[in-house]
């Protein structure tokens, strides 16, 4: 049997001996992976439905972005499993230090822990592809059940999802490589006396090549963002990341010299983490990228949804509503609204045809619209309807409020104008016109009509009186069509249970969802997104942290046994597991949220500083720091970690005993 035979015989049988560490590693690997293929697959089901619809293929930064989250969620694989396979190595060492005085060499014992990660990641690998694309088809089919838009055909982008496997596999032979080479470098007779070896050391090129990084990382993500935009401050934060992660050992090492002050189990947990860096350092930067990442998405995107909050604009007076069903069906969608809302006055909305309406004509000519020529007051921003047919009642339900001037200027029979003044003399022209070969054409005009302009932006164009509307119809030969119904919050205010019995009654008469409208202000809420957010940071954070305590604990046995011996009490052992964990934890978060902090601040100005709804005013840059997420990151987190670690560590202190060397 060759060695690589026997070293997956051997990795296989303490997989199957180790159940718990098994699935640890499996879930470590396979999730990440999972989620990749998950949105891999749900990525191709939406590109083939854009393709069938024209949809321009995805630029080069884009992909370029995605090729570095797969790169990063590969670093973060590698960071978390590392300190898993150090433990493995660690609880292995009798047996491994007994295949080298069987006759084994070095080569043989890199080639069993190699093994244990080729066997795992392959296993992680394969397991979290099935994972991902049934989670990829449930989802698709949950999105677009109840109606919801079609994403497109279920696409699985095999050649994306293999590559995707081998560096799943690949990252668990990477996790295991230092863990390898410490196992090819171990002391025999240490190992099977039971003594531990003492820790190797840092690597000086490594500190100065990080903080050349985060240094280059920080320029870029300021300079980047004028010329690559978001991608700039993408790369800039990559760069940041992979330095701390260089320079952790050196970070960790550095922090044992701050432990004097400390009380005795923080002194001697610091200390512990500073001496053995070998299994601390890889879980603080694994904790350390993860919370960079979530520190820099938070600040981008807490910043653009406070943009959406200030640029919002309401659509309709606050509580009132608006149904618009399909043009063809919307005389006929309103009996089935008044049924819905019972003993409540629904407004009929009429219209001139204009030139965002629908028209199903296949002669384009016979798709005219009617404008009113006037002068612009540069500040028009969105129109629900451009041409609203009716009198005091359509006015008050658009503007919210009675207003005695367009009331009075509608019964005196003129056209009432928003956001545009008439000519001089109070005449406005109504302009005819179509589209044809791709361009505009001038059917006909109707001149000097009377016309005032209005305080207020209702969106829309022009209230016109009904009479002028039919001497506008008459001359055109256009017909004033029903195109929506109102309800005035002055008569009846839609509860969310109404709205909703309408959606429902609304999509036997088209197969769009958002045909009814309740105006309640803005109503987003970044909430969700920061749950979301802290959750996957503490999750990574707490793992990357039980790991190294599980390993720091298997080494501090020994230490415990010396403190039993002079006196300590129980609790201290528990004390110092609390530390230890609380320390990793609370060094990993700082870090990442300083690391997390300049490409998340450089993001916001792509993001934010131009205007996104039309109309409204330039603001420049919007910054917004979700403070509270970035306390439970600080503090939240190490706490929770310390008393997690707390509760599963028993309270005796181990009866270990000490050979004499």
């Amino acid at each position: 049997m060759n060695r690589y035979a026997f070293a997956l015989r051997m990795a296989r049988q303490d997989a199957l001996r180790v159940k718990g560490r098994t699935a640890l590693v499996l879930c470590m690997i396979g999730l990440p992976i999972g989620v990749v293929v998950t949105l891999a697959v749900l990525r191709a089901t939406t590109m083939a439905q854009d393709t069938k619809e024209g949809v321009p293929a995805p630029s080069g930064a884009e992909l370029a972005v995605l090729a570095m989250i797969i790169a990063m969620v590969v670093l973060q694989v590698v960071l978390l499993a590392g300190p898993a396979f150090v433990v493995d190595v660690r609880r292995r060492r009798r047996e491994l230090a007994l295949v080298e005085a069987s006759g084994g060499a070095g080569r043989h014992l890199r080639a069993v822990v190699l093994a244990s990660g080729l066997l795992l990641g392959g296993i992680a690998a394969v397991a979290g592809a099935a994972l991902g694309i049934a989670s990829a088809a449930v989802t698709k089919q949950v999105a677009e059940s109840d109606g919801g838009e079609p994403l497109g055909p279920f696409t699985v982008p095999w050649l994306m999802i293999a590559v995707t496997m081998l560096l799943g596999a690949g990252s668990g032979v990477l996790a295991a490589l230092v863990p390898a080479w410490q196992a090819g470098r171990m002391d025999v007779v240490a190992a099977l006396a039971g003594r531990r070896e003492p820790p190797g050391r840092g690597r000086r090129g490594w500190p100065i090549a990080g903080g050349v990084l985060v240094l280059a990382g920080t320029v870029f993500s300021l300079v980047g963002v004028e010329v690559m935009r978001e991608f700039g401050a993408a790369v800039g934060a990559a760069a940041i990341i992979i330095g701390l992660v260089l320079a952790c050992p050196w970070i960790v090492g550095m922090s044992g010299r701050l432990a004097r002050g400390l009380p005795l189990p923080l002194r001697l947990a610091v200390r512990d983490g500073a001496r053995n860096r070998a299994r601390t350092a890889p879980a603080i930067a694994a904790i350390i990228a993860a919370v960079a990442g979530v520190t820099a998405l938070a600040i981008g995107g807490a910043s653009d949804f406070r943009q959406e909050r200030i640029e919002y604009q309401a659509q309709l007076p606050m509580g009132s509503a608006l149904v618009r069903p399909q043009s063809q069906n919307a005389e006929a969608a309103g009996p089935a609204i008044m049924r819905d809302l019972p003993g409540v006055p629904v407004t009929t909305l009429r219209g001139l045809p204009w030139e965002g309406s629908s028209c199903y004509a296949e002669d384009t000519s016979q798709c005219r619209s009617v404008s009113f020529a006037a002068e612009d007051d540069g500040m028009a921003g969105f129109n629900l309807m451009d041409n609203v047919v009716g009198g005091a009642r359509e006015a008050r339900l658009l503007l919210g409020r009675d207003d005695p001037a367009v009331t009075a200027a509608l019964d005196a029979g003129k056209i009432v104008l928003f956001g545009a003044a008439p000519k001089a003399g109070g005449k406005v022209d109504a302009t005819i016109t179509y589209w044809a070969d791709d361009q505009q054409h001038t059917a006909g005009t109707v001149p000097d009509l009377p016309a005032v302009a209005a305080q207020g932006d209702p969106h829309v164009e022009a209230i016109v009186p009904p009479k002028v509307a039919e001497r506008i119809a008459a001359k055109t030969g256009l017909r004033i069509e029903t195109q929506a119904y109102g309800v005035d919050r002055a008569d009846h205010r839609v509860t969310k249970a109404e709205q909703a019995r309408l959606e429902k009654t609304m999509k036997a008469f088209g197969p769009y969802d958002d045909t009814v409208y309740v105006e309640r202000g803005f109503t987003g809420s970044f909430g969700k997104i920061t749950l979301v957010l802290g959750a996957a940071a503490a999750i990574l954070a707490l793992g990357g942290t039980l790991i190294a305590t599980s390993l720091a604990a298997a080494d501090a046995r020994p230490d415990l046994a010396t403190l039993q011996a002079v006196g300590a009490r129980p609790r201290t052992g528990r004390l110092l597991t609390m530390g230890q964990a609380g320390v990793t934890a609370a060094i990993g978060c700082w870090l990442g949220i300083a690391g997390g902090l300049v490409p998340g601040l450089a993001v916001t100005r792509p993001l934010t500083e131009g205007v996104n709804q039309p109309g409204f005013p330039r603001h420049g840059t919007i910054v917004d720091i979700p403070w509270l997420l970035m306390l439970a990151l600080a503090f939240g987190i190490p706490l929770v970690a310390a008393v997690f670690a707390g509760a599963v560590t028993g309270g005796r202190l181990p009866a270990t005993g000490r050979m004499a060397t």
